[in-house]
């Protein structure tokens, strides 16, 4: 296995930050409290994705009922028959 400077090239500048960065967490609690704050920051990231992709095709709440309508008639149909 490779060390850090020799898989250097394959990582991006924010893996190679927070690689910097665990060398400073002395406890599994630290880890998990990172973990967190990752998990929130991506999620966050997501929503505004799915924000700015609900904006640019018009999609509303109206848009998502229908579609679960259509998915639970299609799934009542396979029950039926």
């Amino acid at each position: 296995m490779g060390t850090i400077a020799e898989n250097k090239s394959s990582l991006n500048n924010l893996q190679l930050e927070l690689l910097k960065s665990l060398k400073y967490m002395a406890s599994e609690k630290q880890l998990q409290e990172v973990k967190s704050l990752l998990r929130y920051y991506f999620a966050q990231q997501l929503d505004a994705a799915i924000d700015k992709a609900e904006a640019e095709k018009n999609y509303s709440a109206e848009i998502y009922q229908k579609w679960l309508q259509a998915n639970n008639n299609s799934n009542n149909s396979f029950v039926e028959a």
